[in-house]
Protein backbone atom coordinates (compact mmCIF):
# COMPACT_ATOMS: atom_id res chain seq x y z
CA UNK A 1 0.00 0.00 0.00
CA UNK A 2 1.35 3.06 -0.95
CA UNK A 3 1.83 5.77 1.86
CA UNK A 4 3.16 8.95 0.21
CA UNK A 5 1.43 12.07 0.59
CA UNK A 6 3.07 13.84 -2.48
CA UNK A 7 3.69 13.20 -5.72
CA UNK A 8 5.53 14.53 -8.67
CA UNK A 9 3.15 15.50 -11.15
CA UNK A 10 4.54 15.53 -14.88
CA UNK A 11 3.34 16.20 -18.44
CA UNK A 12 2.20 13.20 -20.21
CA UNK A 13 0.94 13.80 -23.93
CA UNK A 14 0.49 11.51 -26.65
CA UNK A 15 3.39 11.50 -29.32
CA UNK A 16 0.77 12.11 -31.39
CA UNK A 17 -0.46 15.29 -29.96
CA UNK A 18 -1.89 17.58 -30.30
CA UNK A 19 1.05 19.47 -29.48
CA UNK A 20 1.65 23.41 -28.29
CA UNK A 21 3.15 25.80 -30.72
CA UNK A 22 4.10 28.87 -29.26
CA UNK A 23 2.66 31.86 -31.52
CA UNK A 24 3.41 35.05 -29.89
CA UNK A 25 3.93 35.64 -26.19
CA UNK A 26 5.40 38.13 -23.80
CA UNK A 27 9.53 37.11 -23.14
CA UNK A 28 9.36 35.59 -19.76
CA UNK A 29 9.28 32.19 -17.96
CA UNK A 30 7.19 30.82 -15.57
CA UNK A 31 9.17 28.39 -14.21
CA UNK A 32 10.95 29.60 -11.66
CA UNK A 33 8.16 29.76 -8.69
CA UNK A 34 7.85 33.57 -7.94
CA UNK A 35 4.96 35.38 -9.08
CA UNK A 36 5.07 37.90 -12.19
CA UNK A 37 4.08 40.95 -12.12
CA UNK A 38 2.96 43.65 -14.99
CA UNK A 39 2.49 41.06 -17.94
CA UNK A 40 -0.25 42.70 -20.34
CA UNK A 41 0.63 40.72 -23.30
CA UNK A 42 -1.21 37.75 -24.30
CA UNK A 43 0.24 34.47 -25.43
CA UNK A 44 -0.96 33.02 -28.91
CA UNK A 45 -0.29 29.49 -29.32
CA UNK A 46 -1.92 26.60 -31.71
CA UNK A 47 -2.42 22.98 -30.54
CA UNK A 48 -1.57 21.10 -33.33
CA UNK A 49 -2.03 17.37 -34.72
CA UNK A 50 0.80 15.16 -35.96
CA UNK A 51 -0.28 15.01 -40.11
CA UNK A 52 0.21 11.20 -40.16
CA UNK A 53 -2.95 10.87 -37.55
CA UNK A 54 -5.36 9.22 -39.46
CA UNK A 55 -8.46 10.14 -36.89
CA UNK A 56 -8.27 13.66 -35.56
CA UNK A 57 -10.89 12.79 -33.82
CA UNK A 58 -8.75 10.13 -31.44
CA UNK A 59 -6.39 13.60 -30.82
CA UNK A 60 -8.64 15.27 -28.31
CA UNK A 61 -6.38 18.40 -26.17
CA UNK A 62 -5.36 17.54 -23.05
CA UNK A 63 -5.37 19.70 -19.68
CA UNK A 64 -2.09 20.07 -19.11
CA UNK A 65 1.17 21.13 -22.02
CA UNK A 66 4.46 22.80 -20.80
CA UNK A 67 5.34 24.41 -24.16
CA UNK A 68 8.47 26.65 -24.21
CA UNK A 69 9.14 28.39 -21.08
CA UNK A 70 5.69 27.79 -20.58
CA UNK A 71 3.24 25.77 -18.77
CA UNK A 72 -0.65 25.68 -20.03
CA UNK A 73 -3.36 24.79 -17.54
CA UNK A 74 -7.35 23.84 -18.90
CA UNK A 75 -9.87 25.64 -17.79
CA UNK A 76 -11.38 22.16 -16.58
CA UNK A 77 -7.95 21.84 -14.32
CA UNK A 78 -8.16 25.56 -13.54
CA UNK A 79 -11.57 24.95 -12.38
CA UNK A 80 -10.82 21.50 -10.83
CA UNK A 81 -8.10 23.61 -8.93
CA UNK A 82 -10.61 26.62 -7.59
CA UNK A 83 -12.89 24.20 -5.85
CA UNK A 84 -9.79 22.06 -3.90
CA UNK A 85 -8.81 26.46 -2.52
CA UNK A 86 -5.71 26.47 -4.62
CA UNK A 87 -4.42 30.01 -4.81
CA UNK A 88 -0.77 30.10 -5.28
CA UNK A 89 -0.88 29.40 -9.34
CA UNK A 90 -0.81 33.09 -11.18
CA UNK A 91 -3.14 32.70 -14.50
CA UNK A 92 -1.96 34.89 -17.93
CA UNK A 93 -3.99 35.02 -20.75
CA UNK A 94 -3.93 33.26 -23.63
CA UNK A 95 -5.11 32.69 -27.19
CA UNK A 96 -5.10 29.05 -28.15
CA UNK A 97 -6.68 27.23 -31.51
CA UNK A 98 -6.76 24.40 -32.15
CA UNK A 99 -5.61 23.66 -35.29
CA UNK A 100 -7.49 20.59 -35.90
CA UNK A 101 -11.15 22.22 -35.75
CA UNK A 102 -10.03 25.85 -35.96
CA UNK A 103 -11.80 25.93 -32.46
CA UNK A 104 -10.93 28.30 -29.87
CA UNK A 105 -9.91 26.39 -26.30
CA UNK A 106 -9.77 27.90 -23.25
CA UNK A 107 -6.39 27.50 -21.94
CA UNK A 108 -4.32 29.87 -19.49
CA UNK A 109 -0.54 29.84 -18.72
CA UNK A 110 -0.23 28.55 -15.09
CA UNK A 111 2.55 30.00 -13.04
CA UNK A 112 3.23 27.74 -10.00
CA UNK A 113 4.11 30.40 -7.40
CA UNK A 114 5.80 28.43 -4.39
CA UNK A 115 9.11 27.19 -3.62
CA UNK A 116 9.74 24.42 -1.47
CA UNK A 117 12.84 22.87 0.21
CA UNK A 118 11.45 19.20 0.47
CA UNK A 119 14.31 16.50 -0.25
CA UNK A 120 15.64 14.73 2.26
CA UNK A 121 18.96 15.61 1.80
CA UNK A 122 20.57 12.56 3.85
CA UNK A 123 18.21 9.37 1.77
CA UNK A 124 18.52 11.41 -1.69
CA UNK A 125 21.50 10.92 -3.80
CA UNK A 126 22.26 14.27 -5.53
CA UNK A 127 24.89 15.35 -7.22
CA UNK A 128 26.50 19.16 -6.36
CA UNK A 129 28.41 21.97 -8.29
CA UNK A 130 31.66 22.89 -7.32
CA UNK A 131 29.48 26.12 -5.91
CA UNK A 132 27.17 23.51 -3.71
CA UNK A 133 24.29 24.21 -5.99
CA UNK A 134 22.14 20.47 -6.73
CA UNK A 135 22.83 19.86 -10.21
CA UNK A 136 21.53 16.34 -10.81
CA UNK A 137 19.14 13.94 -8.51
CA UNK A 138 19.74 10.77 -8.97
CA UNK A 139 17.33 8.89 -5.54
CA UNK A 140 14.59 11.31 -4.51
CA UNK A 141 13.51 11.06 -0.85
CA UNK A 142 10.87 13.81 0.23
CA UNK A 143 11.28 14.56 3.70
CA UNK A 144 6.80 14.61 4.16
CA UNK A 145 7.91 17.01 7.37
CA UNK A 146 8.96 20.14 5.15
CA UNK A 147 6.14 19.27 2.38
CA UNK A 148 3.49 19.74 5.61
CA UNK A 149 1.22 22.39 4.64
CA UNK A 150 1.72 22.62 0.81
CA UNK A 151 -0.33 21.73 -1.69
CA UNK A 152 1.49 22.45 -5.03
CA UNK A 153 4.52 23.69 -5.40
CA UNK A 154 7.91 23.83 -7.52
CA UNK A 155 10.69 21.63 -5.46
CA UNK A 156 13.70 23.78 -4.69
CA UNK A 157 16.37 21.24 -5.20
CA UNK A 158 14.61 20.93 -9.15
CA UNK A 159 12.78 24.01 -9.64
CA UNK A 160 11.49 22.45 -12.60
CA UNK A 161 9.10 19.57 -10.83
CA UNK A 162 5.96 20.38 -9.67
CA UNK A 163 5.40 18.42 -6.52
CA UNK A 164 1.88 17.90 -5.43
CA UNK A 165 -0.28 16.76 -2.64
CA UNK A 166 -2.10 13.14 -2.78
CA UNK A 167 -5.91 15.32 -2.92
CA UNK A 168 -4.39 17.11 -6.09
CA UNK A 169 -3.52 13.78 -7.61
CA UNK A 170 -6.54 11.84 -6.36
CA UNK A 171 -8.99 15.08 -7.57
CA UNK A 172 -7.11 15.24 -11.26
CA UNK A 173 -7.79 11.07 -11.26
CA UNK A 174 -11.07 11.39 -10.39
CA UNK A 175 -11.95 13.81 -12.86
CA UNK A 176 -10.43 12.11 -15.80
CA UNK A 177 -8.46 15.12 -16.66
CA UNK A 178 -5.79 14.02 -19.55
CA UNK A 179 -1.87 14.78 -19.74
CA UNK A 180 -0.72 14.00 -16.30
CA UNK A 181 1.88 11.03 -15.12
CA UNK A 182 2.16 11.29 -11.18
CA UNK A 183 5.01 9.35 -9.75
CA UNK A 184 6.17 9.13 -6.14
CA UNK A 185 9.59 10.20 -5.20
CA UNK A 186 11.18 6.41 -4.92
CA UNK A 187 9.87 5.94 -8.41
CA UNK A 188 11.70 9.03 -10.05
CA UNK A 189 14.70 8.55 -12.67
CA UNK A 190 17.11 10.90 -13.46
CA UNK A 191 16.04 13.34 -16.32
CA UNK A 192 12.47 12.59 -15.59
CA UNK A 193 10.68 15.79 -16.28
Amino acid sequence: MNDKNFYLMLIDTPSTGPHVEVIKGPDITVNDGVSIDGVTEEYEMMLSVDRKVKNIAECSPCDIYGPSRSLIFSKRFIELLATLKINNIQYLNTDVTFSATTEKVDYKVANVVGIVSGLDLEKSTVVYSRQGNIVEIENMIFDENKLSGHKIFRLKESIMHIVVHKSIKEAIENAGLTGFMFLTDDEYEPGML
